[in-house]
């Protein structure tokens, strides 16, 4: 079996948008929380994180392969 790595690297709301639909195995990410990293990441405000983080979560979803059993 021939394993495949690729790295993006960028803002995950753009690259995903440049990957196919089920393309994906696996999807390991660290997104921030929240304000507990806003010096590392900028922060986004906890009432917001939602809102911010819908858009990604779509775009993960539509590149992660179905699962198969």
């Amino acid at each position: 079996m021939e394993i495949k790595t690729d790295i993006y690297l960028g803002d995950s709301k753009e690259q995903l948008k440049l990957l196919p639909d089920n393309l994906v195995d696996l999807i390991v990410t660290s997104p921030p929380y929240a304000d507990q990293r806003k010096n590392t990441y900028g922060g986004i405000h906890p009432d917001e994180y939602v809102k911010w983080f819908l858009p990604i979560s779509e775009q993960l979803l539509r590149v992660l392969k179905p699962t198969q059993t």
